[in-house]
Protein backbone atom coordinates (compact mmCIF):
# COMPACT_ATOMS: atom_id res chain seq x y z
CA UNK A 1 0.00 0.00 0.00
CA UNK A 2 1.59 3.20 -0.93
CA UNK A 3 1.72 6.37 1.52
CA UNK A 4 -1.06 9.13 0.96
CA UNK A 5 0.48 12.27 -0.71
CA UNK A 6 -1.09 14.43 1.97
CA UNK A 7 -0.57 13.54 6.13
CA UNK A 8 -4.20 15.47 6.61
CA UNK A 9 -6.38 16.57 4.58
CA UNK A 10 -9.03 18.68 5.71
CA UNK A 11 -12.42 19.28 2.94
CA UNK A 12 -15.20 21.38 2.49
CA UNK A 13 -15.17 21.58 6.57
CA UNK A 14 -17.46 23.33 8.39
CA UNK A 15 -17.41 24.13 12.56
CA UNK A 16 -20.81 25.66 14.40
CA UNK A 17 -20.60 26.81 18.14
CA UNK A 18 -24.48 26.36 18.44
CA UNK A 19 -26.20 28.72 15.65
CA UNK A 20 -22.83 30.50 15.20
CA UNK A 21 -20.86 29.46 12.25
CA UNK A 22 -17.30 29.29 13.17
CA UNK A 23 -15.41 27.57 10.46
CA UNK A 24 -16.76 28.13 6.44
CA UNK A 25 -16.35 25.52 3.58
CA UNK A 26 -12.44 24.97 4.44
CA UNK A 27 -10.13 23.00 2.40
CA UNK A 28 -6.81 22.28 3.63
CA UNK A 29 -3.77 19.89 2.44
CA UNK A 30 -0.71 19.09 4.84
CA UNK A 31 1.95 16.93 3.30
CA UNK A 32 4.13 15.06 5.19
CA UNK A 33 7.36 16.71 7.11
CA UNK A 34 5.76 20.20 6.20
CA UNK A 35 4.97 23.08 8.53
CA UNK A 36 2.28 25.42 7.39
CA UNK A 37 2.11 28.88 9.80
CA UNK A 38 -1.95 29.31 10.20
CA UNK A 39 -1.99 33.22 10.47
CA UNK A 40 -4.99 35.58 10.99
CA UNK A 41 -6.23 38.32 13.48
CA UNK A 42 -7.93 37.39 16.77
CA UNK A 43 -11.37 35.27 16.01
CA UNK A 44 -10.29 34.19 12.84
CA UNK A 45 -10.95 30.68 13.82
CA UNK A 46 -7.60 29.47 13.74
CA UNK A 47 -7.51 27.80 17.37
CA UNK A 48 -10.62 26.33 16.02
CA UNK A 49 -9.33 24.66 13.05
CA UNK A 50 -6.68 23.23 15.17
CA UNK A 51 -9.68 22.21 18.18
CA UNK A 52 -11.29 19.96 15.55
CA UNK A 53 -8.47 18.58 13.71
CA UNK A 54 -7.37 17.03 16.92
CA UNK A 55 -10.96 16.29 17.95
CA UNK A 56 -11.88 18.13 20.87
CA UNK A 57 -14.46 20.27 18.63
CA UNK A 58 -16.96 18.33 16.27
CA UNK A 59 -17.39 18.56 13.03
CA UNK A 60 -20.48 20.01 11.37
CA UNK A 61 -20.02 18.69 7.72
CA UNK A 62 -16.99 17.93 5.78
CA UNK A 63 -14.00 15.56 6.21
CA UNK A 64 -10.75 15.11 8.29
CA UNK A 65 -8.38 12.65 6.78
CA UNK A 66 -5.17 11.58 8.63
CA UNK A 67 -2.83 9.22 7.04
CA UNK A 68 -5.90 8.41 4.49
CA UNK A 69 -8.26 7.29 7.04
CA UNK A 70 -11.09 9.49 7.71
CA UNK A 71 -11.47 10.68 10.94
CA UNK A 72 -13.93 13.13 11.55
CA UNK A 73 -15.43 11.24 14.19
CA UNK A 74 -13.01 10.02 15.86
CA UNK A 75 -12.40 10.92 19.26
CA UNK A 76 -9.67 12.84 20.40
CA UNK A 77 -7.59 10.19 22.52
CA UNK A 78 -7.37 8.14 19.61
CA UNK A 79 -6.41 10.74 17.34
CA UNK A 80 -4.01 11.32 20.06
CA UNK A 81 -2.97 7.64 19.30
CA UNK A 82 -2.78 8.08 15.93
CA UNK A 83 -0.06 10.52 16.21
CA UNK A 84 -1.95 13.90 16.23
CA UNK A 85 -0.53 16.03 19.37
CA UNK A 86 -2.41 19.38 20.27
CA UNK A 87 -0.50 22.06 22.27
CA UNK A 88 -2.94 24.72 23.04
CA UNK A 89 -2.21 28.15 24.44
CA UNK A 90 -1.95 28.48 27.74
CA UNK A 91 0.38 25.32 28.13
CA UNK A 92 -0.58 21.97 27.62
CA UNK A 93 0.32 20.28 30.86
CA UNK A 94 -1.16 18.66 34.40
CA UNK A 95 -0.59 20.98 37.06
CA UNK A 96 -1.08 18.87 39.70
CA UNK A 97 1.62 16.25 38.53
CA UNK A 98 5.67 16.50 39.13
CA UNK A 99 7.80 17.03 35.54
CA UNK A 100 8.68 13.73 35.62
CA UNK A 101 5.22 12.36 35.93
CA UNK A 102 4.03 14.49 32.97
CA UNK A 103 6.83 13.06 30.43
CA UNK A 104 5.78 9.88 32.22
CA UNK A 105 2.18 10.18 31.26
CA UNK A 106 2.71 11.56 27.64
CA UNK A 107 5.23 8.66 27.09
CA UNK A 108 2.34 5.94 27.92
CA UNK A 109 1.58 5.95 24.16
CA UNK A 110 5.34 4.25 23.02
CA UNK A 111 6.65 0.82 23.19
CA UNK A 112 7.49 0.36 27.20
CA UNK A 113 11.29 -0.37 25.97
CA UNK A 114 11.34 3.69 24.44
CA UNK A 115 9.60 5.15 27.44
CA UNK A 116 12.83 5.96 29.34
CA UNK A 117 15.27 6.70 26.37
CA UNK A 118 12.57 9.44 25.48
CA UNK A 119 12.24 11.24 28.26
CA UNK A 120 15.81 10.63 29.04
CA UNK A 121 15.72 13.00 25.61
CA UNK A 122 13.65 15.76 26.51
CA UNK A 123 15.30 16.31 29.80
CA UNK A 124 18.62 16.52 27.95
CA UNK A 125 17.12 19.27 25.98
CA UNK A 126 15.35 21.22 28.71
CA UNK A 127 18.15 20.48 31.17
CA UNK A 128 16.09 23.29 33.55
CA UNK A 129 13.60 20.83 34.11
CA UNK A 130 15.70 18.37 34.70
CA UNK A 131 16.86 20.02 37.87
CA UNK A 132 13.01 20.47 39.03
CA UNK A 133 11.95 16.79 37.86
CA UNK A 134 10.20 16.36 40.70
CA UNK A 135 8.35 19.73 41.02
CA UNK A 136 4.94 19.64 40.72
CA UNK A 137 4.24 21.15 36.99
CA UNK A 138 1.44 23.98 38.61
CA UNK A 139 4.42 25.77 40.45
CA UNK A 140 6.54 25.97 37.28
CA UNK A 141 7.01 29.36 35.89
CA UNK A 142 4.20 29.81 32.49
CA UNK A 143 7.70 29.88 30.57
CA UNK A 144 9.06 26.69 32.63
CA UNK A 145 5.78 24.94 31.56
CA UNK A 146 5.51 26.20 28.10
CA UNK A 147 8.66 24.17 27.92
CA UNK A 148 7.30 21.15 29.60
CA UNK A 149 4.71 21.29 27.08
CA UNK A 150 7.19 20.98 24.44
CA UNK A 151 9.40 18.30 26.61
CA UNK A 152 6.06 16.65 26.52
CA UNK A 153 6.32 16.66 22.46
CA UNK A 154 9.48 15.65 22.16
CA UNK A 155 8.77 12.51 23.96
CA UNK A 156 5.87 11.49 22.27
CA UNK A 157 7.49 11.90 18.95
CA UNK A 158 4.03 12.95 17.02
CA UNK A 159 3.04 12.80 13.61
CA UNK A 160 1.23 15.72 13.62
CA UNK A 161 1.92 18.62 15.78
CA UNK A 162 -0.28 21.28 16.43
CA UNK A 163 1.36 24.37 18.43
CA UNK A 164 -0.90 27.00 19.12
CA UNK A 165 0.70 30.25 20.34
CA UNK A 166 3.76 28.59 22.37
CA UNK A 167 5.27 31.81 22.35
CA UNK A 168 2.81 33.70 23.87
CA UNK A 169 3.95 35.77 26.86
CA UNK A 170 7.13 34.47 26.71
CA UNK A 171 10.39 36.70 27.22
CA UNK A 172 13.09 36.84 23.98
CA UNK A 173 14.87 34.18 24.92
CA UNK A 174 12.39 31.34 25.84
CA UNK A 175 11.03 32.37 22.20
CA UNK A 176 14.27 31.50 20.40
CA UNK A 177 14.16 28.03 22.18
CA UNK A 178 10.34 27.23 21.19
CA UNK A 179 12.13 27.78 17.49
CA UNK A 180 14.70 25.46 18.62
CA UNK A 181 13.13 22.72 19.94
CA UNK A 182 10.05 23.35 17.14
CA UNK A 183 13.19 22.96 14.66
CA UNK A 184 14.41 20.21 16.03
CA UNK A 185 10.83 18.05 15.72
CA UNK A 186 10.80 19.35 12.22
CA UNK A 187 14.35 17.77 11.24
CA UNK A 188 12.67 14.69 12.62
CA UNK A 189 9.93 14.54 10.23
CA UNK A 190 7.14 15.34 12.32
CA UNK A 191 4.50 17.97 10.49
CA UNK A 192 3.65 20.95 11.85
CA UNK A 193 1.06 23.50 11.77
CA UNK A 194 1.88 26.67 13.72
CA UNK A 195 -0.18 29.46 15.15
CA UNK A 196 1.98 31.91 16.25
CA UNK A 197 1.64 35.76 17.18
CA UNK A 198 5.64 36.39 15.58
CA UNK A 199 4.26 36.54 12.23
CA UNK A 200 7.36 37.05 10.52
CA UNK A 201 9.40 34.72 12.43
CA UNK A 202 6.79 31.73 11.60
CA UNK A 203 6.88 32.72 7.97
CA UNK A 204 11.00 31.83 8.15
CA UNK A 205 10.12 29.21 9.79
CA UNK A 206 7.02 27.63 7.56
CA UNK A 207 7.41 26.10 4.32
CA UNK A 208 3.45 26.94 3.52
CA UNK A 209 1.33 29.61 4.76
CA UNK A 210 -2.39 29.73 5.07
CA UNK A 211 -4.17 32.76 6.11
CA UNK A 212 -7.93 33.01 7.40
CA UNK A 213 -10.12 35.32 8.11
CA UNK A 214 -13.46 35.23 9.59
CA UNK A 215 -14.14 31.21 9.85
CA UNK A 216 -12.61 30.99 5.74
CA UNK A 217 -9.80 30.60 4.11
CA UNK A 218 -8.44 33.83 2.96
CA UNK A 219 -5.04 33.21 1.46
CA UNK A 220 -2.95 30.43 1.19
CA UNK A 221 0.69 29.70 -0.73
CA UNK A 222 4.28 29.09 -0.33
CA UNK A 223 5.07 31.09 3.61
CA UNK A 224 8.00 32.69 0.83
CA UNK A 225 5.52 34.72 -0.74
CA UNK A 226 3.00 35.46 1.96
CA UNK A 227 4.05 39.09 0.82
CA UNK A 228 3.29 42.11 3.36
CA UNK A 229 0.36 43.59 1.15
CA UNK A 230 -1.52 39.74 1.81
CA UNK A 231 -0.53 39.91 5.68
CA UNK A 232 -1.56 43.78 6.02
CA UNK A 233 -4.69 42.90 3.90
CA UNK A 234 -5.54 40.32 6.04
CA UNK A 235 -3.95 40.93 9.35
CA UNK A 236 -3.96 44.24 9.63
CA UNK A 237 -0.88 46.82 11.06
CA UNK A 238 0.14 44.07 13.35
CA UNK A 239 1.45 42.07 10.26
CA UNK A 240 4.18 45.15 10.33
CA UNK A 241 5.71 44.44 13.37
CA UNK A 242 6.97 40.71 14.81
Amino acid sequence: MTSPQYLLSVKDLEVRYGPALAINNLTLEVKPGEVIALLGSNGAGKSTLARTISGLVPVASGSITFEGHDISKRAAYHRRLDGILYLPEGRGVFPGLSVTENLRLASNTLARSKRKAAIDEAMTVFPNLAARRSTKAGMLSGGEQQMLSLARALTVGPKLLIADEMSLGLAPKLVDTVFETLNHLKSTGVTIILIEQFIHRALAFADQCVVMSRGNLAWQGPAAGAHQEVLTRYLGESAMVG
